[in-house]
């Protein structure tokens, strides 16, 4: 028994990093799907996107939930529980290896719990008793079990509390069960919002409400994936909210320290560049308009990721510009030594995956742009390119950069996901804007960059010229959006808004860290009257 009890403590006290636990944990789900396709007989292809992305999502999920009761039990951080939570998470592969062993050649078929409240509460009590027929939890109830029974067993021995160990048996339990049925658990929550009776569901209705995936101009060819698809734009949202909340908890300073330099500005920038994207796909394909909550919720998916990919960008920016910060940044992360370089890379690395599953399980074509979106970042900010460094490059790098993030809302609508009907002359106004103002973010960093050797344009024309030069780019901007949509009754809009920027920007007593806050506003504005005299909405 001790030796249990120190083998226990000994995974507990047992460090790992966030992207080494998240990389192995991806292997082992891998390694089921491995035997769920390849190893058992079985008709589903062997790489599946959308079913892939679904599995990882819900082991991630499962796990999160018992990981969560175990912490409130134990009294443990989650990070002092990621180690032993590593090492749980291998019975993941063992369902369909004691399927494998009662049929020789096939795994059973183990579906959500799709039932009736009623029928639900049976199935609880009776430990996934009940089942409709066709579905079988044979491997997955005798690991669900051991497993239970396994964690109460080592609780009682850590703690030698017989109440904390039924306490982690039922949590455990109910974590699991919740999961299983949570297709169940989330339509009964939306007919409660809905103002409906929960306890009038049946089954069909449930999966009426996920049978379709249509996502505006997206839609699924094969409707049999309709209930991962809409489930993942639901489970994704959530694993980041779970991710969020260990952070925070095991590494608050470190988690406030991310908190404040997300660099809000541009956050704003980048979640309103996609939501100009989604507004010129509308006007570009109003039938496509079809709002729902999973429509919704894909976008919102997007967005998120949008901004994970910024983030991401941000930690090669901060790691590359540690000098030049040291200078003009004192404040940041690795300059006060919340995180070392290693930590903060992998950081960056956790971010830069999630952003692209976030973008991959709406459509595969926004997991490229947001793929692009970050390698363009790199060749930005990173050696052996290091763009940043040259004047005209680097603002048309970054434009392009920023279009990635506007063809992202712009493929919502469009049927084939293609920039087919997307005008040149939008996409030429906007990288030309981009080329012209993205500089405007350069004069709060003319120390630290000078010093490094970066050839930014206050660095090279000085501030005062600096701003001049900017706040000339801006006014031209307002100027051709005039006649590169060929709308004249913009023109003094255009005039009004286009001086109010140059003087807003030229405004020496304006500070170089707020300016940005006050030109959002003006375009903002601008925006707004554009759209309703353009496109009459």
């Amino acid at each position: 028994m001790e030796k249990i009890v120190r083998n226990f403590e000994g995974l507990l006290g047992k460090k790992i990093s966030p992207l080494f636990w998240l990389v192995n944990f991806f292997g082992i789900v891998a390694i089921r799907l491995y035997l769920d396709k390849f190893i058992a007989k079985s008709n589903l292809p062997l790489f599946d996107l959308i079913m892939d992305i679904h599995n990882l999502l819900f082991f991630f999920l499962s796990f999160s939930l018992v990981w969560l009761v175990l912490a409130r039990l134990l009294k443990k951080t989650p990070f002092e529980l990621a180690f032993f939570m590593l090492w749980t998470s291998l019975t993941i592969i063992f369902p369909p290896i004691f399927d494998l062993l009662r049929t020789g050649k096939y795994v059973f078929w183990s579906f959500y719990l799709i039932s009736s409240p009623r029928d639900l509460f049976w199935q609880y009590v009776t430990i996934f008793g009940h089942l409709p027929s066709g579905i079988v939890y044979f491997g997955t109830k005798i690991v669900f079990v051991s497993g239970i029974l396994a964690l109460a067993y080592l609780l009682f021995l850590k703690t030698k509390k017989f109440s904390r160990s039924v306490l982690a048996a039922i949590g455990t339990y109910s974590a699991l069960f919740f999961m299983a049925a949570f297709p169940s658990f989330f339509f009964y929550l939306f007919r409660l919002f809905s103002g409906q009776n929960i306890f009038a569901t049946y089954p069909f209705e449930i999966m009426q409400f996920f049978a379709k995936a249509k996502v505006f101009g997206m839609e699924l060819v094969n409707p049999v994936y309709a209930l991962a698809y809409n489930l993942n734009l639901v489970y994704f949202p959530l694993c980041l909210a779970v991710l969020g909340y260990f952070f925070w908890k095991s590494k608050p300073e470190m988690f406030w320290a991310v908190v404040r330099n997300a660099r809000y500005p541009q956050v704003v920038f980048h979640i309103g560049l996609m939501l100009l994207g989604l507004g010129v796909g509308f006007w570009a394909y109003p039938e496509n308009f079809n709002p729902n909550l999973f429509s919704l919720l894909a976008v919102f998916c997007v967005l998120i990721s949008v901004i994970l990919a910024w983030k991401s960008s941000v930690v090669v920016n901060d790691i590359f510009d540690y000098r030049v910060d040291l200078v003009s940044n004192p404040e940041r992360p690795l300059q006060k030594g919340i995180f070392t370089t290693n930590q903060y890379a992998q950081l960056g690395a956790v971010m830069f995956f999630l952003s692209v599953i976030g973008g991959l399980l709406v459509h595969y074509k926004l997991g490229i742009l947001l793929f692009i979106y970050q390698i363009l970042a790199w060749f930005y900010s990173a050696e052996p390119f290091r763009l940043k460094r040259f004047v005209p490059i680097a603002s048309i790098l970054s434009a392009v950069t920023l279009l990635t993030v506007f063809f992202s809302g712009f493929i919502f609508f469009s049927p084939n996901q293609n920039l087919e009907h997307l005008s040149w002359r939008i996409i030429f106004l906007l990288l030309i804007t981009y080329t012209l103002s993205l500089p405007i973010k350069d004069f709060k960093d003319i120390a630290g960059d000078a010093r490094d050797g970066v050839k930014t344009v206050p660095v090279v024309f000085g501030e005062e010229k600096g701003r001049l030069i900017v706040g000339s780019g801006f006014f031209l901007s307002f100027m051709l959006s005039v006649f590169l949509l060929n709308e004249t009754r913009l023109f003094w809009w255009a005039l009004l808004f286009g001086s109010l920027a140059f003087l807003i920007m030229t405004n020496k007593k304006i500070h170089p860290r707020k300016v940005f806050w006050w030109i959002l506003a003006v375009v903002s504005l601008y925006g707004l009257i554009l759209v309703k005299v353009a496109f009459g909405l």
